[in-house]
């Protein structure tokens, strides 16, 4: 076998013609710190199922800090060898119609890719690639998500030039190569046209209105403990006792809920800082943009990000709102396609692959965002119906009764009246929680799109065209029967939905409606 060439032994920019070449070929070495960083990342999700053995041990760490700092070197020394292996047996080779990868240490895998299998083209540049300009560009497939391809490190023009020559490609329908194609590609730029930006002021709004925060908060519940104990020493240090500043024997009532209130205050600041801080960190620098027959957005403030995503392949349109979002008057945009294989691990609902988050535009952008996307839809414009009353019924009487009834079968005997005021509180919060649950559903369909509101103390607007529905399924419970109701669940690429307590009559029509357009209506779902 030939050895591969490598990337970084031209002293001039490469071409996509060069790239193209049918040669195995090598990374650059910089890649190396790509794969050290990614193996201590999977590390930190992996140890974080060991947080509860090292907090009772953190005493211990703290007794020998020499061993523990020993430790830390050796597993730092471990990924940077790990890295170096990951880089030297990691080969690719790119012809003109497919892209082959063969990589790993222990666990060897070969990827072959063709170029009409690509869903999705992803640039992303970690803060460490920018001193050079590399980039690392990933090809997503309506397949399983084992036959990705990720190229770790090219230059960042040539991997925006090469993204050009497969999306030309992928539009021309062509699965071989024209190296005057080539060419034109890569003394050119995209046509593009830019649809959207969020500034500074709409990323802190995002920030405020999806707060992830209690995640964090939640990975810290083994250290509380440990975090109080760290607190105490501080504040005896500095002079401030904490117990008097919270003892009611010391103070009025309303100086100790004035100081509650000012604690309270100062974590919520901090919470809220946080979570602004990681919308713009994620979204900084935003912009959705058009070309041709595909969406690109970019953003990203620390590691910057590329998505591409055609418009033909778009399943799903939905309006996000959670409640400070309704007070506002935003709403998050997605753009939902095929989930064919499965979600990556470690990443969060937003940066899923089948996604196109547009965060915190208004109402107005929205609408003009959706009717880009989908001409034809009138979301706006629709007046919803309301499913059944009943729906508040069945949790009533299969959740609301027997769980107010356990807790009053379980207080009872010592404390009747409590029993019956804490049955009574937990019957009227899940009495009030199916109302406003059946308050917001929604249902509405015309003769191109099935249009679906949900939701709590936000609501959620999903539209998606009936050509691109997959499967429809009459559903019918022995609860429902006799009161002639039914679910209607609806299979699209992007995943399934379900509108629950409707006529059993209506939902009969809409599955009618929906396979006569199915045998009519040829354009393809991708």
């Amino acid at each position: 076998m030939d050895s591969p060439k490598d990337l970084n032994t031209h002293g001039s920019p490469m071409r996509v013609t060069e790239l193209q070449n049918d040669e195995w070929q090598r990374l650059s070495p910089i890649s190396i710190v790509y794969f050290t960083v990614h193996a201590i990342f999977n590390f930190a999700n992996a140890l974080f199922y060991l947080i509860p053995a090292i907090a009772l041990n953190i005493s211990k760490i703290k007794e020998n800090p020499q061993i523990a700092l020993i430790v830390v070197l050796g597993i730092l020394l471990i990924f940077v060898i790990m890295g170096a292996l990951n880089y030297w047996f990691y080969r690719f080779k790119v012809g003109q119609s497919r892209i082959e990868i063969k990589q790993g240490v222990f666990k060897k895998s070969h990827i072959d890719l063709p170029f009409e299998r690509i869903q999705n083209v992803k640039l992303s540049q970690p803060i460490y690639y920018r001193i050079n300009d590399y980039s690392c560009i990933e090809l997503d497939t309506a397949g399983s998500a084992k036959q990705e391809a990720k190229i770790i490190a090219l230059k960042t023009p040539l991997a925006q030039k090469f993204r050009l020559k497969i999306l030309e490609n992928l539009a021309n329908g062509s699965r071989d190569g024209d190296p005057a194609d080539a060419n034109h590609v890569d003394g050119s730029g995209s046509d593009e046209v830019v649809l959207n930006r969020r500034s500074i002021r709409d990323l802190i709004i995002h920030g405020l209105t999806n707060n992830r925060i209690w995640i964090f908060l939640g990975a810290l519940a083994p250290f509380y403990n440990a975090i109080s104990e760290g607190l105490s020493e501080f504040f005896v240090t500095i002079g401030f006792d904490a117990q008097a500043y919270f003892s009611l024997e010391t103070q009025a009532w309303w100086e100790f809920g004035l100081h509650v209130l000012s604690v309270v205050m100062v974590v919520m600041l901090v919470v809220v800082s946080l979570s602004v801080a990681g919308a713009i960190l994620m979204f900084y620098n935003f912009t959705l943009s058009k070309t041709n027959d595909r969406y690109i957005r970019r953003s990203g403030l620390l590691t910057k990000h590329e998505v591409s995503m055609k418009l033909s392949r778009i399943q799903i349109m939905v309006q996000a709102q959670d409640w400070l979002d309704v007070l506002l008057g935003r709403v998050n945009l997605l753009f939902e396609q095929n989930t064919s294989g499965a979600v990556r691990n470690n990443q969060g609902s937003e940066q899923m692959a089948n996604k196109l988050l547009v965060p915190s535009v208004t109402l107005s952008e929205s609408q003009a965002l959706m009717k880009d996307a989908m001409p034809t839809q009138r979301l706006s414009e629709q007046v919803f119906s309301a499913i059944s009353k009943r729906y508040i019924l069945r949790g009533i009487l299969f959740l609301g009764l027997p769980l107010s009834g356990i807790i009053f079968a379980i207080i009872y005997q010592n404390k009747p009246i409590v029993a019956l005021i804490a049955a009574s509180i937990v019957f009227a919060l899940i009495t009030l929680i199916y109302s406003i649950s059946w308050k917001r559903w929604g249902f509405s369909y015309d003769t191109d799109y099935i249009y679906v509101r949900k939701g709590f103390l936000g609501v959620d607007y999903y539209c998606f065209p009936i050509h691109k529905v997959q499967q429809v399924q009459f559903k019918q419970s022995s609860f429902m029967r006799p009161y002639r109701l039914a679910t209607l669940k609806v299979v699209l690429a992007s995943g399934v939905k379900h509108i629950p307590y409707m006529p059993a009559k209506e939902v009969q029509e809409i599955i009618n409606m929906t396979l006569d357009r199915l045998v009519t209506d040829k354009r393809s779902w991708m």
